[in-house]
């Protein structure tokens, strides 16, 4: 039985010009996903009205701002996308607070291109899988 594809194939990801966006560049390349940068709070802001099916960003923001500034600002979204936060020192404690107020999954950096794709793909069939059982819960409420 094969899968249906994700739905909404963008990626936010909020990174400043370097090694990290280099990588996703890579790790995306070859795939259908569509990656939009953002580098500063602002700018996250005004690509998440595009509604992208994942959000990755590092653990602080260039503008001085971080991670959990901006999952808040997603929670304020009727569906906010999933929120995968980055760090080069991932750790046990990092990890349990990114699960804990909300966000999805804490890679490390340097990227490792499995742990990437499998991140993001789980992300969004979790997503979708939400909504369409909200839509089904919705359909039945009003049957």
């Amino acid at each position: 039985m094969s899968e249906k594809p994700i739905t909404n194939q963008t990626i936010v990801a909020v990174f400043p010009a370097g090694e990290d966006r280099t990588s996703l560049i890579s790790i995306f390349g070859s795939s259908k996903w569509k990656l939009q940068y953002a580098c500063t709070l602002r700018e996250t802001q005004t690509a998440l009205s595009a509604f992208p099916g994942v959000v990755i960003s590092g653990a602080r923001l260039p503008d001085g701002h971080s991670w959990n500034d901006l999952l808040c600002e997603m929670q304020t979204m009727e569906c906010p996308p999933p929120l995968i936060v980055t760090d080069r020192l991932a750790d046990e404690r990092l990890w349990a607070e990114v699960l804990n107020l909300g966000g999805y999954d804490l890679l490390t950096t340097p990227f490792d291109a499995k742990e990437v794709l499998h991140a993001v793909n789980t992300a969004c069939r979790r997503t979708e899988d939400e909504h369409e059982m909200a839509a089904l819960r919705k359909t039945a409420a009003s049957a």
